[in-house]
């Protein structure tokens, strides 16, 4: 495991109930409570990294949809809704 995925792995640890907290321990795109996952908006593949600003709370269905092929659509919802969390 290179440097950054070391560090990241830690970031997410330190994050992941931080998130969880935030989103209400529910998907924070339809709000169910079965299967919950923290999701990189911006996937690490794309170097995306452990960030408040890049995780959200999804259910296992949610999290599949996001995965697939409306990602992009998913990610600009998921990125609006996270930064609406932070400003409030």
């Amino acid at each position: 495991m290179n440097k950054r995925k070391r560090e990241d792995e830690k970031l997410l640890k330190q994050n992941r109930p931080k998130v969880l907290e935030r989103d209400y321990y529910s998907c924070v795109l339809c709000g169910g409570h079965y299967g919950l996952a923290i999701h990189h908006i911006v996937f690490r593949s794309q170097l995306g990294k452990s960030t408040m600003d890049n995780l959200a709370c999804l259910c296992l269905q949610c999290h599949n949809e996001a995965h697939g092929v409306n990602a992009k659509e998913i990610r600009k919802i998921l990125q609006e809704r996270i930064k609406q969390y932070e400003e409030d």
